[in-house]
């Protein structure tokens, strides 16, 4: 997948569908951009072992902050429908 124009308003147009709108929760700013990429970040079987980059992943979008610089990660999986539902390791409320 690549990072398009088209696939950036896609992403705008989901965050604004669920109702992502509150400020900053830095500075209180109503203005962000996103950044142009995808941010991964690789998920570890083990936290006391070697780190490992070329494993599973998350994909996700970085928004920041246009006053502070303050950024938000939000999953692409779940924004463009394609992380499996896996009702098993929901977690609703602090409580599986």
């Amino acid at each position: 997948m690549q990072f398009t124009p088209e696939l950036r308003q896609k992403i705008i147009d989901k965050l604004q569908q669920v109702g992502v709108s509150q400020p900053c929760p830095r500075c209180k700013n109503m203005h962000f951009t996103i950044v142009d990429g995808f941010f991964m970040q690789p998920l570890q079987n083990d936290i006391e072992g070697a780190l490992i980059l070329s494993g599973p992943s998350v994909p996700s979008i970085l928004i920041i902050c246009t006053v502070c610089g303050y950024m938000s990660q939000h999953a692409l999986g779940v924004l463009l429908g394609f992380l499996p539902k896996n009702t098993a390791n929901e977690v609703t409320n602090g409580q599986k």
